[in-house]
């Protein structure tokens, strides 16, 4: 079994047929994306985690859905969501 591998904020997504001069840091990212860099089979599968709370909620700009890169870096962190800190289930098992 390999290792699991390390994503960071800064992350470049190099599709097949551009050039690595024109990948830009991402910043927002689309179903497809998010589920390639996740390694996930499907993108209902994101969708579905994003509804249990296993993912940020994501963004609607210019009617597509995109979710903000640095927040699935900090949920998969442990940072998880500001809502979080006002559940007293989830302060309890953190012991706060």
């Amino acid at each position: 079994m390999s290792a699991p591998r390390a994503i960071a904020p800064d992350v470049q997504l190099v599709r097949p047929g551009r050039r690595a001069e024109d990948v830009r840091l991402l910043e927002y990212v689309s179903a497809a994306t998010l589920c390639d860099l996740l390694d996930l089979r499907s993108e209902s599968t994101i969708y579905d985690r994003a509804k249990r709370g296993l993912l940020p909620k994501p963004y609607t700009m210019s009617g597509l859905t995109r979710w903000k890169w640095s927040e699935v870096v900090a949920m998969m962190e442990g940072a998880g969501t500001p809502e979080d800190e006002d559940d007293p289930i989830l302060k309890a098992s953190r012991g706060r």
